[in-house]
């Protein structure tokens, strides 16, 4: 009987841990597209403009195949894409960066440094399958001001 015990317990802990397990599992697996826009208004040459992303699954599927496009362009294998202060100063003033294909999380980095000169005016968007997560609009970075945000995403 003692046995017979042991075994229904056994079976009873194993459904409880797995059913617990499963619900991080679902949440560890989900995978969206992320989509960033981003403006850079005022920048010169002497100012630093930087703005990083980044993809990954929990997996090794996004390996071998491209990530990104930027501006509807589609980018080699490479896991981050970075904008700098020379991604600005030309004519081209906003980007698109999206991912390829959906992930699990996403990074999103910014700094602007205005070294001197006219307010530089910033402004991004990020969005999760379709959802606007973050969105800051002309935020303006003063002569002698720097201006810096890190945001984490994650699929749902």
């Amino acid at each position: 009987m003692l046995r017979i015990k042991e075994i229904v317990f056994g079976i009873i802990t194993a459904g409880v841990v797995f059913t617990g397990c499963k619900d991080d599992d679902d949440v560890s697996s989900a995978k969206a597209v992320m989509k960033f826009t981003v403006t850079v208004q005022g920048a010169d040459s002497k100012d630093q403009v930087d703005f990083g992303v980044g993809a990954g699954n929990h997996d090794a599927s996004q390996y071998g195949s491209p990530i990104w496009k930027i501006n509807g362009t589609t980018q080699n294998n490479d896991d981050d894409v970075f904008l700098d202060i020379d991604h600005f100063t030309g004519t081209t003033k906003t980007y698109v960066l999206e991912t390829v294909k959906p992930f699990n999380f996403c990074h999103f980095n910014v700094t602007v440094s205005n070294f001197d000169g006219a307010p530089i005016s910033v402004s991004y968007k990020a969005e999760v399958n379709g959802n606007v997560e973050t969105n800051v609009e002309n935020t303006m970075v003063a002569a002698d001001q720097t201006y810096g945000k890190t945001y984490t995403y994650t699929a749902k």
